[in-house]
């Protein structure tokens, strides 16, 4: 009877090894599924801010919210982002006069990840900034 009991033993360990090491790949799957997604919201949101503080530092809104854009295009292209694969849209809302608020949104929406089909179909996500120049440089004109 041991031995038959030992045979059992060995076999339910095998099994609990195997079921524990897919569950182990299956975890390390999602969790490097989340680098992709939090370099792009990295890039987006260092995008965003640095639009919109371009924005507070022209007095001309029309010049301003080029440099925004420009700004934020380059931040998102640049090669230290590694985001390769993420979709991004910039948006700028141009001051409507010196002093007057603006902002900036950059949606971005991270890759599939590992070719899962409906299981990790990404989201398409948003950060946004508003600014706002300071009264002393509303008077630049």
């Amino acid at each position: 009877m041991t031995a038959l009991a030992r045979r059992g033993e060995r076999g339910q360990a095998l099994a609990e090894t195997a079921l524990f090491a897919a569950v182990a790949a299956l975890l390390a799957l999602g969790l490097l599924s989340w680098i992709p997604v939090h370099r792009a919201r990295t890039a987006a949101i260092a995008a965003a801010h640095g639009c919109a503080q371009f924005l507070s530092q022209s007095p001309n809104p029309a010049w301003a919210a080029w440099q925004a854009r420009q700004a934020a295009q380059a931040t998102l292209n640049g090669d230290w982002s590694a985001t390769l694969g993420t979709v991004y849209q910039v948006w700028v809302a141009s001051p409507q006069g010196p002093g007057a608020p603006g902002g900036c949104a950059v949606s971005y929406r991270p890759p599939r990840l590992f070719g899962l089909a409906s299981l990790a179909e990404p989201t398409t996500s948003m950060e946004f900034f508003i600014s706002r120049s300071e009264a002393w440089k509303a008077r630049w004109r």
